[in-house]
This record gives structure tokens, sequence and C-alpha cells, in this order.
């Protein structure tokens, strides 16, 4: 009796896996992450989509959009996290960007961040004691973006 239960649930568990299954394999084109996600209430980690935007700074033909410094932890803050810079859209961007970014927003410049696109050279230039280095530089979907590592200034 015991075995035929755990057959039953092993078999039901599996059928309701299955839409799971399908959503990561059809990927957004389906549209059914979203549908998943609005469903459930589920938000995607800082630590994975750089956080919210707190400021956009238009330059003509192209943005500059500036994520929140992001320290989550599980509990509480880390002692290091990093703050997000992405410039949309790719093909409308300069051979050279160059910009001062204002991470925390108190309207003075914490970094200088300068990529050269043609030799694919990122430099970072800290101003803030707390702008510790270049995590990377990154080319997802149609934009630049960079990850400067900082360190939680309230720690």
């Amino acid at each position: 009796m015991i075995k035929i239960l755990k057959a039953i649930c092993g078999y039901t568990l599996a059928v309701l896996g299955v839409p799971l299954v399908l959503i990561g394999i059809m990927g957004p084109s389906a549209g059914l992450d979203e549908l998943f996600i609005s469903a459930t209430g589920l938000t995607l980690s800082p630590w994975i989509d750089g956080g919210e935007v707190v400021q956009t700074i238009a330059h003509g033909t192209y943005q500059t959009h500036v994520h929140r410094m992001v320290f989550d932890a599980l509990i509480g803050e880390r002692k290091q996290g990093f703050v997000q810079v992405d410039w949309v859209p790719l093909d409308a961007l300069p051979a050279r960007v160059d910009e001062e970014i204002d991470a925390d927003g108190d309207g003075q410049a914490d970094f200088r961040v300068e990529v050269n696109r043609a030799n694919k050279e990122t430099t970072l230039t800290p101003y803030a004691s707390w702008v510790l280095e270049l995590e990377g530089t990154y080319k997802p979907e149609g934009l630049l973006m960079v990850r400067v590592r900082l360190r939680n200034p309230s720690s």
C-alpha cells in the first residue's frame, strides 16, 4: 500500500513539474515565463539583472542607465557589491564611451568609466574610496554594460 502511495505522489509531482520544464525550454519567446512570474509574484535577484534603474541620462541617440547599488544578501547586506551601468541601444553608441557616474545619487561623480569599443578595452577611474574595481564589460541583448565592484559604504 505504501509503495502504491509513493508511486502516486511521484507521478503527481512529475506531472506538476512539466509546466516548469516547458517554461525553461521554450524561453522568453513563448511568453510563458512572464505569465508564470506574474502569477507567482517571483522576481529576479538584482545579482542577476543588476537591480532597478535609478537614473537615466539621455545623450541624444543613446541613453545611460545607472542601476541601484546592489549589496543584497539573504539576510541583511553584504560587505561588497556592485553597481551596473548600461548604455542602450548598442548600435547607436559612439566608438568610445566616456562617462562619469554618480552611483550613490549624492550629486558627485563616484567613478569614471571609459569603454573603447574598437579595441574592447574598459578603464575605470575611481573617485570614491568605496569604488573597488571593474568587475566586467558585457554586451547582452543589444546593450553595452559594465559592472563596477563596490565596498558597502554603510559597513
